[in-house]
């Protein structure tokens, strides 16, 4: 068990009479900042491929190109697989074939390697 800092009595008392009888003092080293949370929080409440996938949204057309990105965007992510939605078949063949390994390196650029494992091409189900 960690040694407890030493608190100026005079100061602790002080943010007693402030704060009530009841103020305690949390060490700095038990406080974090809240976005170093979210992450975790995130996953805990399954959300975390919501969240990845609006940060790819987001940067989609930096990432596709104008054209590709008229024509596709980004459907699913899943464990490291990000289904990319095509609003054609010929655009679906076309991405796959040409455009696949450029748009995975680039996403694995943008959101890091670990993010982004493998690309999967479906048409799109709201079209």
């Amino acid at each position: 068990m960690p040694p407890k800092p030493k608190v100026d009595p005079g100061w602790l008392q002080l943010q007693r009479e402030r704060y009530g009888s009841h103020y305690r003092y949390i060490p700095p080293a038990n406080i974090r900042q809240a976005g170093d949370l979210i992450p975790g929080v995130l996953k805990k409440m399954g959300l975390e491929s919501e969240s990845r996938l609006s940060d790819i949204f987001k940067c989609w057309e930096d990432i596709a190109g104008t054209t590709n990105a008229t024509h596709s965007r980004p459907g699913r992510w899943e464990k490291g697989v990000l289904t990319i939605y095509v609003d054609h078949h010929v655009w679906l063949s076309e991405l796959k074939r040409v455009a696949s390994a450029s748009l995975l390196k680039r996403l694995q650029e943008r959101m890091g390697k670990s993010a982004v494992r493998q690309l999967r091409f479906e048409m799109d189900p709201d079209l």
